[in-house]
């Protein structure tokens, strides 16, 4: 696109840095806008031509921007707009959640998390009420502003961003340095009054099975032992998996059972992370998600190691691959 290609006669901003991998939309916006000493309100509100009209100083840019906006970034910065839109959650749709409707709760429960399987024979997880729900998102009266949360070592690089998704109960540890993710609130707290961030570390088996699901936001790829799968898939065979490590005895039947309790032990975690009754990741609190994703880790691991043998329809895909002779 040249200059005269232009909408409304907009300008290509002379400098704008290129978002980073699974980076979300506002962190993105915030690093431009420093670049020419502005917040991003006075970036957006006087410097988009006839889309600043449409900025709303209230609206949760990371969750859902004007499509109007989306095209007039493209054309001041040069990045295309097929890139823009994953920037934010409704961009995400449909490899993310085929849909942000908490009204279609039920029939999205159903076909998300259990219309395969992973660790169970399909059908054998059997049918819960699901009312009001979103993958990986809290069905509230507003569906985004969670929390987001950094690596303390990635912060201290001005020129890293927030990826998109660490605001959601997907990752705990960062993909590059292994350590957990912070509330940025206090990672920028530390910076600022030049404390000392140490970086915690979170078990391998978690560690793996984040650099997996950063792989997917970043590629849209995620390389497991047996396939590559697209990162939508990836994303449903962990919910599936969330789901199923979070079933009671009764319900996996004894030999069931048996594999569910070798992979809490294995996690060194209390079994079903003491849930005495199911609810679905979403609504379970940070701590119980937290263990839910640690138990989903270690499934994978005992998976790829051929310690366990998953018996549902996605469960090749963490097998360890045929030998080809």
């Amino acid at each position: 696109m040249t200059h005269t290609d232009l909408p409304d006669g907009l300008r290509r901003w002379p400098v704008h840095p290129e978002p980073g991998p699974g980076e979300a939309l506002t962190s993105w916006l915030g690093r431009l806008a420093g670049l020419y000493r502005l917040s991003v309100e006075q970036l957006l509100t006087h410097n988009l031509g006839a889309a600043s009209a449409q900025f709303d100083r209230g609206a949760d840019l990371d969750y859902q921007t004007p499509t109007i906006i989306v095209h007039a970034l493209a054309a001041r910065t040069g990045v295309t707009v097929n890139r823009l839109r994953p920037m934010t959650i409704t961009g995400c749709v449909p490899w993310l959640a085929a849909t942000l409707n908490p009204v279609d709760g039920q029939k999205a429960f159903s076909a998300y998390v259990r219309q395969d399987s992973v660790l169970l024979p399909p059908g054998q997880a059997g049918y819960h009420v699901v009312n009001r729900w979103v993958p990986w998102l809290p069905a509230r009266s507003r569906p985004w502003r969670t929390a987001r949360r950094v690596c303390p070592t990635c912060s201290i690089d001005p020129s890293r961003g927030v990826v998109l998704l660490a605001a959601l109960p997907l990752m705990l540890s960062c993909a590059e340095h292994g350590c957990r993710l912070e509330s940025i609130h206090e990672v920028r707290r530390a910076h600022r009054y030049g404390e000392s961030m140490t970086p915690r570390p979170v078990p391998d088996a978690v560690a793996a099975l984040d650099r997996l699901t950063f792989e997917g936001i970043a590629t849209a790829a995620v390389t497991l032992p047996s396939r590559t799968v697209h990162v939508g898939v990836w994303l449903r065979l962990l919910r599936t998996l969330l789901d199923e490590v979070s079933m009671v005895d009764s319900r996996a039947g004894p030999g069931l059972a048996a594999l569910l309790h070798q992979i809490w032990d294995a996690a060194n975690l209390p079994f079903r992370a003491g849930l005495s009754f199911w609810r679905p990741y979403e609504r379970l609190s940070p701590p119980r998600q937290e263990a839910m994703l640690q138990a989903a880790a270690t499934a994978v691991q005992l998976a790829a190691n051929g310690r366990i043998i998953p018996g549902g329809t996605l469960g090749s895909a963490l097998q360890p691959a045929p030998q080809r002779w």
